[in-house]
């Protein structure tokens, strides 16, 4: 549950986002991304896959003086063939589903941000239920809207419920953003770099970049990414993006070659900020 991504703009760069800063999916990646919101963000997902299973998410943040709130949620639902994607002789038409919840809170002073999440997990099918929770921490130095460096662990100590069998493996991420152009003016042009240490797996390098026009508050912006090492949400080594904004309103969509579903994977999502 705690591999599938959350946010679609993070998905056509790779899965990079620990620096991506003001989207309120950053209750997902790095608590501390929730930092550089101005007001109000909301965020929403879905990915559906054979079988009628899917994946919803959504994310709200909120700017309260020095403080930033956010909270997230996450519906995995198995669909028709839970088999498929949880093994175990698991029978056709059994009722499977996944849940996560996130919350956060992040304090600001100057350019430096401070965040932490709860989370929580659950697993049901049919009458068989179990639940972990755990925790995130995150640190990010926003220059403005130019650089972000960030700092996360997520899922720290993994499940804290030792009578759990939910695995919440523990993630390790830093990250580098860069904006080279002014995000307020009509050109985008923005770099990704960052590295995430998996607990038991070899550590993996991401490269995304985006670029795009905005005119009147009306464009396109593309995105692509690129992992010399694929992690098991993706098989291949590039993913793409791209999102359509109309003011405050940007449309997302998303496509990696492979995710946990082992099928071509297509992210729909959007993002709003006020």
């Amino acid at each position: 549950m705690t591999r599938i991504a959350a946010s679609v703009r993070s998905v056509g760069l790779n899965g990079a986002g620990v620096a991506l800063m003001g989207d309120a999916a950053a209750v997902f990646q790095n608590p501390s991304g929730l930092a550089t919101l101005r007001n109000i963000g909301l965020e929403g997902s879905y990915r559906g896959a054979p079988g009628g299973a899917y994946v919803f998410t959504g994310a709200l943040g909120w700017r309260l003086k020095q403080f930033d709130i956010g909270v997230g949620g996450q519906r995995f639902d198995f669909g028709d063939n839970p088999h498929d994607y949880l093994g175990g002789g698991i029978p056709a038409g059994t009722n499977a589903r996944e849940i996560l919840g996130v919350a956060s809170v992040v304090y600001r002073f100057g350019m430096i941000a401070l965040g932490v999440s709860g989370k929580y997990a659950s697993r049901r099918i049919d009458d068989v239920w179990t639940y972990g929770v755990s925790g995130d921490a995150g640190v990010a130095i926003a220059f403005f809207d130019i650089m972000a460096i960030a700092f996360a662990v997520q899922n720290i100590n993994g499940n804290w419920r030792d009578t759990s069998s939910l695995v919440m493996p523990r993630l390790t991420r830093f990250g580098f953003t860069m904006n080279y152009v002014d995000p307020q003016e009509s050109f985008r042009l923005l770099s990704t770099l960052e590295v995430q240490w998996r607990e038991g797996e070899k550590s993996r390098g991401v490269l995304g970049g985006e670029a795009g026009v905005v005119l009147g508050g009306v464009g396109i912006i593309g995105r692509a990414g690129f992992s010399g090492r694929p992690d098991a949400l993706s098989d291949s080594e590039f993913t793409v993006g791209g999102s359509v904004q109309f003011k405050a309103l940007l449309l997302d969509y998303s496509y990696r070659g492979k995710d946990l579903f082992d099928e071509p994977a297509h992210y729909f999502g959007f993002r709003f900020t006020l």
